[in-house]
């Protein structure tokens, strides 16, 4: 009797961790899909796109502690994008995905590269590099991101580096 309740109770975790492993692996492919609309819509200058992978309660935290909100974050975007002539690079690589349940962690290094122009109409050439840790949490609308936190960050303009923000 104890034997076939062993067996039933074997055959039962192994079900769930199938399953647990196929929602992951689901989980991750979506988590995917949505880095690569991330540098589709940063390439297009799309905040709309942008903010609809937020979660309304998003968060972004500086290398420096700074943090803002995602109304902060879309007015910082939509500022930069109105000096942005060209995107000319955006690329996200993922280092590490951590998936428990309705939430993921995940390390990405990022670049962009951009053309601005200052207030004399001079293009400039600007370079972000940045390792950051992104929080995802499983919606009804499907993963949003909950936060943002940026662990490391480089930044060149014309070739210059730039103080850390």
């Amino acid at each position: 009797m104890q034997r076939g309740l062993l067996l039933a109770m074997s055959i039962l975790l192994a079900v769930v961790a199938v399953r647990i492993a196929l929602a992951d692996k689901r989980a991750a492919r979506e988590i995917r899909a949505q880095y690569a609309r991330t540098v589709q819509y940063s390439k297009q200058k799309n905040v709309e796109g942008l903010l609809r992978q937020m979660a309304p309660d998003f968060l972004y935290k500086a290398k420096n502690g700074n943090v803002m909100n995602k109304q902060m974050v879309e007015q910082a975007m939509r500022a930069q994008y109105a000096l942005i002539q060209s995107v000319d690079k955006r690329t996200t690589t993922i280092k590490k995905m951590e998936i428990k349940g309705n939430t993921a962690r995940v390390i990405t290094q990022e670049e962009l590269a951009v053309t601005m122009v200052d207030a004399q109409g001079k293009p400039h050439k600007v370079v972000s590099k940045a390792t950051t840790r992104d929080t995802w949490v499983k919606t009804p609308q499907g993963w949003k991101v909950k936060m943002t936190e940026i662990l490391d960050e480089q930044t060149t303009i014309d070739g210059k580096p730039q103080p850390a923000s």
